[in-house]
């Protein structure tokens, strides 16, 4: 399968820092950044319609120290109620937590939950770096971002509501394998689930870094699929069956981490998506695009 991505439009959101995840729901757009103190509610054309404070911090960007580091959040339902749930990276004790938010979010206040017994028993990845998670019916897929001391990806499959029985919840880990040539490493760093057709979009991109905490300089992104998806959660390596660099695609994407991806419509063969990326100075980008899967 070959993938022809038109970027439809972007747009510089100049007070929001370090955009790392974007969802969709009745449209409205959920955006996040790692260490942003609230999080940005837009319109499906990028006007702001509310924002949810999330943390009790002043600053417009969170102490690298203190921040929860949330890399990515997924629509789930929790007991009948649909929710947004946002998890941190969990790459240091802070950052072992997350944040559910009912939804609509008006009449609701974010809960905040913790996670660290479940990321213990993850002891076979090396470095903890959640960068990524997606609902595939029954499963929470997250994915764990590699780095160039460790250069692997994983995928973690496990139920939807693993927090809630941290101990016992399902467990199935699955190294992600990228057979095709990138400049450098690149990490995953979010996951979306197109249910109409079992293919789990992955973003990668690639930064220079040696760990988990420290950022680098900012490589490519792209965006590759696995087809199948559902039936591949079984602990055995899991391979990409192909990929895009997104700077191919556009001028707009060179220089952009793309951190965030989710789909908003599927219409005949053409999946609409939205991406953000953060350029670790304080901003984020959003970008709209339209995805047409060939054979």
């Amino acid at each position: 399968m070959k993938a022809i991505i038109t970027l439809l439009k972007f747009l510089l959101l100049s007070d929001y820092p370090s955009g790392s995840s974007i969802n969709y729901h009745d449209g409205l757009l959920y955006v996040i950044g790692d260490d942003a103190s609230r999080l940005l509610v837009l319109d499906s054309n990028y006007n702001e319609v509310n924002t949810v404070s999330f943390f009790d911090h002043q600053e417009k960007r969170i102490p690298k120290a203190k921040k929860a580091d949330l890399e990515t959040a997924v629509i789930l339902d929790v007991n009948g109620q649909e929710s947004l749930l946002a998890l941190g990276s969990a790459a240091t004790k802070e950052r072992e937590r997350g944040v559910l938010l009912p939804l609509p979010f008006a009449d609701h206040q974010p809960q905040h939950i913790e996670y660290t017994s479940f990321v213990k028993r993850l002891q076979q990845i090396p470095e903890m770096n959640i960068e990524g998670a997606a609902i595939a019916g029954d499963h929470l897929i997250l994915s764990n971002r590699g780095n160039e001391s460790n250069p692997v990806n994983h995928l973690i499959a496990t139920t939807t509501d693993f927090w809630k029985h941290q101990e016992d919840a399902p467990i199935t880990v699955s190294k992600l394998i990228n057979p095709f040539p990138v400049a450098g490493f690149a990490g995953v760093s979010e996951l979306c689930y197109v249910a109409q057709e079992d293919v789990l979009l992955v973003i990668l991109s690639s930064e220079a870094t040696g760990n988990a905490y420290d950022d680098g300089a900012i490589g490519d992104s792209y965006i590759g699929w696995v087809k199948d998806i559902s039936q591949k959660l079984n602990g055995q390596n899991i391979s990409l069956d192909n990929i895009v660099n997104l700077s191919d695609i556009d001028p707009a994407f060179k220089g952009e981490k793309m951190e965030g991806i989710c789909l908003s419509a599927v219409k005949g063969k053409d999946w609409y998506l939205h991406l953000v990326s953060d350029n670790d100075q304080g901003a984020s980008k959003l970008f709209h695009i339209k995805l047409l899967m060939e054979n």
